[in-house]
């Protein structure tokens, strides 16, 4: 399934986009605590955060089959 020149340029905008909210949230001046904003923003945070989504979605699938 290939996309057609609308479609990708409807992809790559929607890219665009996400990339110039995420660049223009990390250079708004951090209020509150410091460190419990950068810990926060950690990757390993960041991981961890991800990893509890999947295993929610996994028992969430293993619940509807059973």
């Amino acid at each position: 399934d290939k996309l057609n020149d609308n479609e990708t340029n409807a992809v790559v905008n929607y890219i665009s986009q996400l990339l110039s909210n995420r660049i223009s949230k990390s250079k708004e001046p951090k209020s509150g605590d410091d460190l419990i904003l950068s810990l926060s923003d950690a990757y390993e945070n960041r991981r961890a955060r991800q990893v509890v989504e999947w295993e929610r979605v996994r028992r969430q699938n293993a619940q509807r089959t059973v």
